[in-house]
């Protein structure tokens, strides 16, 4: 199911709203919205090595009065939303100077693993429990995955009704440490490593962010979980 152009149109409006962009005078020239598609297009297709078939650029508001770039317009990926179906280009003209920021959608089938049956929350996953079909990625919201074994092991976070797609923040890993487990503490600085005793204040699983006590300061602090029984402290 694609999402309507209607709320593509509604995100590129909120772009336009929000960028600092220089309006043209009416005997200027004005950008063609045609051109900023493209450039968002052909920056996606770049940056994820999807076919431009593939992707559904966000309707470019008519509306839209820049000034006519002097040069090519370009293109990059914003930061932080790298996701596999769902990307956002940033378009910025050096001068005179403009940015837009215009949503693509991938459409493209891919297999992704789902539930099989009903999972309940807290439930393991088991080889039993998945299955892979194709979906359309602009369909899947959020994350997906590609293997069964990526989510075999992994514990139910609510409950999943059948069909749905799997997703990192829906399955997660089993915890590796747990609440009030005391664990070692490492903060790396350089090449220096300082260990020290700590207790955790939640459950985490591989790699995941945790808060620690120092069980000598009493200091709560947060850290990675390398393992069953260590995490790595964040140090500014």
């Amino acid at each position: 199911m694609r999402a309507p152009h209607s709320s593509l149109s509604a995100l590129v409006l909120v772009a336009v709203l929000l960028c600092a962009a220089a309006p043209a005078r009416a005997d200027e020239a004005l950008e063609r919205p045609e051109r900023i598609a493209a450039v968002a297009r052909a920056t996606a297709a770049r940056e994820s090595g999807r076919a431009p078939a593939e992707l559904e650029v966000g309707v470019i508001d008519p509306r839209l009065r820049l000034r006519a770039c002097d040069t090519e317009p370009a293109g990059r990926l914003t930061p932080g939303t790298r996701s596999s179906t769902q990307l956002t280009v940033e378009v910025r003209c050096p001068g005179p100077p403009w940015r837009q920021f215009v949503p693509v959608r991938v459409h493209a089938e891919e297999p992704v693993v789902i539930a099989a049956h009903p999972l309940g929350r807290l439930e393991v996953v088991t080889a039993s429990d998945v299955a892979l079909v194709s979906r359309d990625l602009a369909s899947i919201p959020t994350g997906y995955f590609r293997s069964l074994d990526d989510v075999v092991g992994r514990i139910a976070q609510r409950t999943i009704g059948p069909g749905e797609v799997l997703s990192p923040t829906t399955v997660r890993p089993p915890p590796l440490v747990r609440r009030g487990q005391t664990v070692t503490l490492i903060a790396r600085a350089g090449g220096l490593a300082v260990r020290s005793a700590g207790v955790v204040q939640g459950d985490g699983g591989l790699a995941e962010r945790v808060r620690v006590r120092n069980a000598a300061s009493g200091r709560t602090v947060e850290g990675f979980v390398r393992s069953s029984d260590t995490v790595e402290v964040l140090v500014e």
